[in-house]
């Protein structure tokens, strides 16, 4: 199991005994007199407020999408019960992934780079999911109910340097809390990862993935292994130690599927190449390897790095470059959306506006209620100084996605550009309460009462998320 699960595992004990007094079990097994599925997904919320609050994230609606329709593909043909999901995309070169109690899905957005095809990438995420609907968490937190318990405060620390500064970090916070002897614990938790997967292999037969991308995925990692030594050495190997028995395992269970051929898929393509760009710290230098790349004749591969080099001139502000590339793969792929993003965001950065909000405009009546189309022509709107349109575009997506911090931070300045100051402290109460930064939260929404004290539905509607804050604020302390 990996060691962000261990420390999770961990930070459960102080509920076991709350939690056998004031709740019936849910389930018909040990785990769930010791903790609910329920007690799993509010656990999970403030894990997550916690991350969002340390954690550097890639707020891109783009690959957030991406991510999602996968994972939710995943969970859909998996054990999961519960499938309320909440993902994290941090902004980390690293190659790692985790899995939380209550949902709660983490992706470090150097995956890409590991993960060469959609299966590999969708082998990762099987193997977490599995962690979920085994409920590996309650079941070994009741196999070690009467472990010592540390503070809530000290765990949550040692989770949040195990997913964002790496294992031997995480390991130094959690040190003082084994109750278990170093072997048996290690044991317990290979058992759980052999488990998790035969689990996630399942669940790729039933997506209609190769099922042998998880012996893959686990073969490059080993070679990959090789080479780095100590603060090199990948997280997730650091936490999912990959052997000759388990790429046997691995091989052993697909045995008896028949050997399918899969093409390369042009959208998880363009996904790893635009999570590059967009996280490269040196885009002249990316922008000549691009170029570089374009000489061939494989189509696939053409298209891929045009499409970076097309993100990578828009942020050097070589319009007229990035225009000129643009319009042949517009041509040759017309209703693709990121290529439709990609045109909007060369006239935004030219500061272009209307033309931006007209191509997303039409890409909506084809794609209506796409989420990345809807937050890129909120942006656009904000660049042309139409405040008021793009609070009608974002609106409805907070009421569909309110764990979404991206859309209330674009919310606040909406707001702010339309003059209306009251929305603007809502708002930013909202970001901040996804950031488990309730005392700013709750500063917004005082700064915000005295501003609609002659409108009652307001002033309610205020007080009553208050409440809501100060009850959140409570439970988290």
């Amino acid at each position: 199991m990996a060691l962000l699960s261990r420390i999770l595992l961990l930070l459960l004990l102080p509920f076991a005994t709350s939690a056998a007094q004031q709740e019936l079990p849910t389930l018909g097994d040990s785990t769930s007199g010791i903790i609910s599925m329920n007690q799993e997904r509010i656990l999970g919320q403030q894990f997550l407020r916690s991350v969002r609050a340390r954690a550097p994230t890639l707020d891109d609606p783009i690959l957030q999408d991406y991510l999602e329709h996968l994972i939710y593909k995943l969970a859909s043909n998996s054990q999961l019960k519960d499938r309320r999901l909440d993902l994290v995309l941090i902004r980390s070169p690293t190659l790692n992934a985790f899995a939380a109690p209550g949902g709660i899905v983490g992706v470090h957005h150097g995956l890409f780079s590991y993960a060469e095809t959609q299966h590999e990438l969708s082998a990762i995420l099987s193997h977490e999911l599995a962690h979920l609907s085994q409920r590996h968490f309650a079941r070994q937190l009741a196999q070690g109910k009467k472990s010592s318990v540390v503070s809530l405060a000290g765990l949550l620390a040692g989770v949040i340097l195990a997913a964002t500064a790496g294992g031997d970090a995480g390991l130094a916070a959690i040190t003082s809390t084994q109750a278990y002897s170093q072997n048996q614990f290690l044991k317990y938790s290979r058992d759980r990862e052999a488990e998790a997967d035969r689990v996630g292999i399942y669940t790729l037969v039933d997506s209609n993935m190769d099922p042998r991308a998880m012996a893959y995925m686990f073969e490059r990692l080993q070679r990959a292994s090789r080479y780095n030594t100590g603060d090199r050495v990948p997280e997730f190997l650091r936490t999912h130690p990959v052997t000759k028995s388990r790429i046997a395992d691995s091989y052993n269970q697909t045995r008896n599927y028949p050997k399918k051929t899969f093409e390369t898929d042009l959208d998880y393509q363009m996904m790893r190449m635009r999570a590059r760009v967009l996280t490269s710290s040196t885009i002249p230098a990316e922008i000549d390897f691009l170029k570089s790349k374009l000489d061939t004749d494989d189509s696939l591969i053409r298209t891929v790095h045009e499409y970076g080099l097309v993100l990578a001139l828009t942020q050097e502000l070589n319009f007229d470059q990035a225009h000129g590339i643009i319009s042949r793969l517009r041509q040759q792929f017309p209703h693709n959306i990121p290529v439709r993003i990609a045109e909007a965001e060369i006239h935004e950065h030219a500061q272009q506006a209307d033309e931006a909000i007209e191509l997303l405009q039409q890409a909506l009546e084809v794609n209506t209620g796409n989420y990345p189309l809807t937050v890129n022509l909120g942006e656009a709107y904000l660049a042309g100084r139409k405040p008021h349109a793009a609070l009608g575009v974002l609106i409805p997506v907070s009421v569909n996605r309110p764990n979404d911090e991206y859309v209330w931070y674009l919310l606040a300045e909406a707001y702010g550009l339309a003059n209306n100051i009251p929305g603007v402290h809502e708002a930013r109460a909202e970001f901040f309460v996804l950031n488990g930064n309730f005392d700013q939260a709750i500063k917004q929404l005082g700064y915000a009462l005295p501003l609609v004290r002659h409108n009652f539905q307001q002033t309610a509607r205020i007080r009553q998320r208050l409440e809501e804050i100060w009850e959140l604020k409570d439970s988290s302390s």
